[in-house]
């Protein structure tokens, strides 16, 4: 037989079978399958006798012949157009299903069986590759000795000892089907292929085929087709972040397993060159083929990008050099790019030496349109990483289908760069608009993207279209924006949102400059809970600050749903967004009811409560209700209208007003109008207005009684009276009145512990000049903010931890006692009480016997993932909903034991401690008074009687 690579047999392919058929007792009989056996083509010199073929570029066992078969060439079809799996169903479940018996039999048997009924060369090259790669080689049951070499079984024994290979069987296959079939060697990148890097003849060498289907060559690997490729070498890339979707498996395992890939039958030369390079450049079957240079350094694309019809728009190269950031950008179908899901991995090279930063946040990607594919990847050191591009069709129903390989880049940072901050932490549904929009209902009106760049003032505006008749008044919806950077933390009051006019829209203020994740959430009525329906990253250069909106608007602006019940009509502002410079503001509405009252609250930013009634004016004319409402300063207001049919005050209408103050100069009056105007009396003889000495007097006895609201009055009265000789006591009061809003401000911030509103107030104190006024509240409130800090960076030391830090520790199959009961305070902490996290000790007839089954509730809780994680429970937890005796009780699981002697056992677990002693360590100095009455408390089972006197 034909030695295949082996050397060569001293008897023909015809008399194999016949001595095939003599070894089972069968009578020589005429071969049904190939009365003409086909030609054996190789691209390298299979065996001696082959010679050189010049037109087919390849050796042939019969030159002459070989010369009668097409050239290599591309096909003139693509795979999709010829080849539908759909109809060759049966065709595989013969395939599959084809008797083990043959296996003992000669491989004309086999081919025989396989081809019965099959006229066209399309079906046969199927029902050969469908059987070749449903056996599983390697575990099957196959003799350690050489079995008959008749059998098929030996075909197979030969690939299992490495003294064969799937191309040799498939041309052997196609033989005895009368198929022209050629092997083809060359590179590969396979799964010893590290991106990159530059390829062997002996590491990355394989062999394929091309067969001959009506007229066109084209391409099978049986191998592949047969077994999945293996993962990276876990030995040199280290994972620091795999993305937010719900990757199933490990991508990194390199475990075979047997199922047949639709990516190597009839395989495009387009796509087979991204990982297979024939030593014959010919063999490309493209009309221009890459050299061996392009192949090693062109970006390394997988078979799913193929799948998914995309286009790369760069980087071209596998290996991208860069500074601190990079893009990749590729083009997506339009007409299936909602129905696209994409995620990421992220690996890092292991011998990086030194503390890295938190890396599941550096990477950026987003649909820039609906064909726009962009990722950016950041870094803030100088390092090495392996970037992996994974998707998948969520139209695709098969149940072995699931994210796999797009493309795999290698990204070399070449810059330190403190500067470089994380971006804001990316959802399970990605950023942008997408299917999980559309689903609910929602089309974007005003950004497609997934980020929005604001570089004017901060104030952003996203608009949807409704594409469903549900009533949106009724359905609750929601926004959240969480700053950015090191620090990411949710910032309420931030975003409102209204429908008008059968749109959706949210209004949004960023604080400051920097990057933020807006987050929309919606319910409807059969939803028993919000989701997340679309998300968009801020970034904003605006170059002043602004404030919150005013609190209690976020469920939504304009008209409520008794509005119309109570029979009112809006005349003046139909809108809930109110935009206005003019300082007095008027809205009308009109009743036809005349039972209903209604009344107007004012809220701001720097109004309170008793001063807002003295900014509202009412007039009422028939049935028509006017409020003039003035606006003190530039800033954020918030207006609630009430009505009253008897039954109590009923919400019919928020307004959310945002006022900036005209800085407008009053034209002067032209030099012909002065010259015609009175002269102004002598100043000795001018009249003092008796209002005069009322306001200055108001003003004093409002700085004496610490007055904000009044002062404010008195100064707004003073300042109507147009007289320049008032200008020092207007100046003097102003200044008393800046100390007292920073007052108010640094002691309300102070009692809150609200960090932006210390942070806030403090500006504000400094900006006014007034620090040296208020010495002893500025002391209080740096201490507090220098407190929230520390929180704030114990907490992300413990965000900080790399998967691979909790592992370790969740790996404990006996956990050190230190780090046992330093998971137990912090799981105590988060709600997770003794009994569930404590470690049992049972004496049986060995007193050192330990039972530590309860240790898998710390392993249970330190694995859960999502909103669920440690993490995410550490980032949302509020340090004043810590109960004082479970925060004792926290510090007294940790009492016995040093920093030193954690850390000496857990790194991790050292975090861990270090963010235990400082939750406690604040929630004792905020219940100083009290903290000595109260008993540490730990167990459930312990009722709540917190007192000790």
């Amino acid at each position: 037989m034909i030695g295949m690579g082996c050397g060569s047999s001293k008897i023909t392919v015809r008399e194999h079978d016949i001595e095939g058929q003599k070894q089972n007792g069968e009578k020589p009989r005429e071969n049904k399958v190939a009365p003409e056996l086909g030609r054996l083509l190789s691209t390298y010199q299979l065996i001696p006798s082959f010679k050189e073929c010049a037109e087919l570029h390849c050796f042939a066992d019969d030159v002459e012949k070989a010369k009668l078969l097409p050239p290599p060439v591309p096909p003139t079809t693509k795979k999709h157009e010829i080849f539908d799996i759909n109809k060759y169903k049966k065709v595989d479940e013969r395939a599959v299903k084809a008797p083990s018996k043959l296996l003992k039999q000669p491989l004309s048997n086999l081919v025989e069986y396989l081809t019965e009924g099959l006229e066209d060369d399309l079906s046969k090259v199927r029902a050969i590759y469908r059987w070749v790669t449903c056996q599983p080689v390697d575990s099957m049951k196959i003799p350690n000795k050489e079995p008959s070499q008749s059998h098929t079984m030996f075909q197979l024994w030969r690939i299992k000892h490495r003294k064969g290979n799937y191309a040799q069987l498939i041309s052997l296959l196609c033989r005895f089907a009368q198929l022209p079939c050629i092997i083809i060697h060359g590179k590969l990148k396979g799964s010893t292929y590290e991106v990159g890097e530059k390829l062997d003849e002996e590491q990355h060498y394989g062999e394929w085929n091309a067969v001959l289907v009506d007229g066109n060559w084209r391409f099978i690997n049986a191998y592949w087709g047969t077994c999945a490729e293996g993962g990276t070498e876990e030995e040199m890339w280290e994972v620091v972040d795999k993305g937010d979707g719900e990757l199933k498996g490990d991508q990194q395992s390199r475990q075979l397993f047997y199922s047949c890939d639709e990516n190597y039958f009839l395989t495009d030369p387009d796509q087979m060159v991204s990982t297979h390079l024939p030593s014959q450049p010919s063999w490309q079957l493209l009309a221009n083929p890459v050299t061996e240079d392009d192949f090693t350094e062109n970006a390394f694309l997988k078979d799913r990008f193929f799948n998914m019809n995309l286009k790369l728009k760069k980087p071209k190269k596998c290996v991208v050099m860069c500074q601190s950031e990079t893009e990749l950008v590729f083009e997506i179908p339009k007409e299936r790019s909602l129905n696209l899901d994409f995620q990421h991995l992220l690996f890092r090279m292991k011998s990086t030496q030194g503390n890295l930063p938190r890396y599941d946040r550096y990477v950026f990607l987003q649909r820039t349109n609906d064909e726009t594919l962009q990722i950016r990847v950041r870094s803030p050191v100088a390092d090495t990483f392996r970037f992996e591009l994974v998707g998948k069709d969520v139209t695709v129903r098969d149940k072995t289908y699931d994210y796999d390989w797009i493309a795999i880049y290698k990204l070399v940072f070449g810059k330190d760069d403190d500067s470089i901050e994380p971006f804001p932490e990316c959802p399970i549904i990605g950023w942008g608009p997408g299917r999980a929009m559309m689903e609910f209902g929602l089309a974007p009106m005003s950004h497609f993207g997934g980020e929005i760049k604001n570089k004017d003032d901060g104030k952003i505006e996203v608009k949807f279209g409704t594409t469903s008749d549900k009533d949106w008044n009724k359905v609750k919806i929601h926004g959240e924006l969480v700053k950015g950077g090191g620090e990411s933390e949710p910032l309420p009051d931030h975003v409102i949102h209204r429908v008008e006019n059968g749109d959706v829209i949210f209004n949004v203020n960023t604080p400051k400059t920097g990057e933020y994740a807006l987050k929309l959430y919606a319910k409807g009525e059969r939803d028993k809970e919000a989701k997340n329906i679309c998300n968009y990253m801020i970034t904003s250069e605006q170059k002043g600050e602004n404030y919150a909106f005013p609190r209690g608007f976020q469920g939504g602006l304009g008209p409520k749903e008794a509005f119309n019940s109570l029979g009112l009509r809006a005349l003046s502002h139909q809108s809930g967004m109110i935009e206005t410079d003019e300082e007095v503001l008027e809205i009308s509405f009109e009743k036809t009811n005349e039972n209903i009252e209604l009344s107007l609250s004012l809220t701001g930013n720097t109004i309170r409560p008793e001063m807002a009634k003295r900014l509202i004016e009412e007039t009422v004319e028939g049935n028509i209700v006017t409020y003039k409402v003035r606006l003190p300063q530039t800033g954020n207001y918030g207006i609630k209208v009430m009505g009253n049919r008897g039954r109590g005050n009923e919400n019919v209408y928020d307004y959310v007003v945002q006022y900036k103050k005209s800085h407008k100069k009053k034209s002067k009056p032209s030099q012909n109008a002065a010259s015609e105007m009175p002269k102004p009396p002598p100043e000795p003889q001018v009249q003092r207005d008796p209002r005069l000495t009322e306001y200055i007097q108001t003003m004093k006895r409002a700085i004496q009684e610490q007055n904000e609201t009044d002062l404010e009055l008195a100064l707004d009265d003073l300042k109507n009276l147009g007289l320049p000789t008032v200008k020092d006591e207007i100046q003097y009061g102003e200044t008393e009145l800046d100390v007292m809003r920073c007052r108010r401000e640094l002691n309300e911030a102070t009692e809150l512990k609200d960090m932006d509103a210390l942070k806030s107030a403090l500006q504000l104190t400094k900006t006014k000049n007034v620090e040296n006024r208020l010495t002893e509240e500025v002391v209080r409130a740096k201490a507090m903010l220098d407190r929230l800090r520390n929180i704030a960076k114990l907490m992300h030391a413990v965000l900080g931890l790399d998967q691979k830090t909790i592992a370790e520790i969740r790996g404990y199959q006996h956990p050190p006692p230190a780090v046992h009961h330093v998971m137990m305070a912090s799981l105590l902490l988060l709600g997770h009480w003794e009994e569930e996290t404590e470690k049992i000790v049972k004496r049986y007839k060995d007193p050192d016997f330990h039972c530590t089954s309860d240790w898998k509730n710390v392993q249970i809780a330190l694995g859960k993932l999502g909103k669920d994680s440690i993490k995410r429970k550490i980032q949302e937890l509020k340090v004043n909903d810590i109960p004082l005796d479970v925060a004792l009780g926290a510090r007294d699981l940790i009492r016995d034991f040093t920093l030193d002697q954690v850390r000496m056992v857990s790194a991790g677990g050292a975090t861990f401690y270090i963010w235990v002693r400082g939750l406690t360590e604040e929630i004792e100095k905020r219940n100083a008074e009290i903290v000595h009455t109260v008993r540490p408390r730990t167990s459930q089972r312990r009722k709540d009687k917190t007192s000790l006197g």
